[in-house]
């Protein structure tokens, strides 16, 4: 099955394929700036797709109930802003009404209520497509996370280096320090992507939780700057 790439997008195309759902999508590859020259990478950009959403979602939400077929007491994770269409997709099939947000910059008009502080985490990420980047959990995420019984289920779009997957593991690990609660409540229990970017990177390549995803995207390749004449 072959869906249509945006015609407003031009420029070299890379055929992003998933054979288990006989799926085949056009992505545009960009150059993202570096202090010495650009990454290219095929960019998998689900922000208003809403049929990619819808059909990766289901095959997600389906991998997630083979995986872990019990979620009583789990809940669900994500960042936005790029997941978050996909991540309701996934949470809407599987039933779940409600999952926790990490927030990828500061909102003041939800850290304070009638002059008291209410409690977020703020912890530092990175990631390719964003580089050097903030995740806030916010006193409604902050509470749902801690209402857990048996773990965690992180849902993304695409996992790179593993950074932004770093950044929401040490929110788990602030909540539970906070809370003192059982390291067990807060178990990260897989991380589900709809695209692993290149080879596994040592960041996540040694922890204990497992990814999966549905397809592979190329390693992002290096173009150095050109010298100035």
């Amino acid at each position: 099955m072959e869906i249509p790439v945006s015609p407003l997008e031009t420029g070299k195309k890379y055929l992003f394929k998933i054979p288990d759902l006989d799926i085949r999508v056009e992505l545009p590859y960009v150059l993202i700036p570096t202090d010495d020259g650009f990454l290219k990478i095929a960019s998998l950009n689900l922000v208003g797709m809403i049929e990619w959403n819808r059909i990766f979602g289901r095959a997600l939400a389906r991998k997630i109930r083979e995986t872990i077929p019990d979620l009583q007491g789990v809940v669900f994770l994500t960042a936005v802003e790029k997941s978050l269409q996909l991540s309701q997709v996934v949470a809407q099939e599987l039933g779940i009404p409600m999952m926790a947000i990490a927030y990828n910059r500061r909102k003041p008009h939800m850290e304070i209520d009638t002059g008291q502080r209410r409690p977020f985490i703020q912890v530092g990420g990175e990631s390719v497509t964003s580089g050097d980047k903030f995740l806030v959990v916010y006193e409604r995420d902050f509470n749902l996370l801690t209402s857990a019984k048996r773990g965690v289920v992180i849902v993304d779009d695409v996992v790179s280096t593993g950074g932004t997957i770093a950044a929401l593991a040490t929110i788990l690990d602030e909540i539970t320090e906070h809370k003192s609660l059982d390291k067990s409540v807060l178990k990260i229990l897989g991380i589900f992507c709809v695209a692993r970017e290149g080879k596994m990177k040592p960041l996540y390549k040694g922890l204990s939780y497992k990814v999966h995803w549905l397809g592979n995207l190329p390693d992002p390749q290096f173009l150095p700057a050109k010298p100035k004449e």
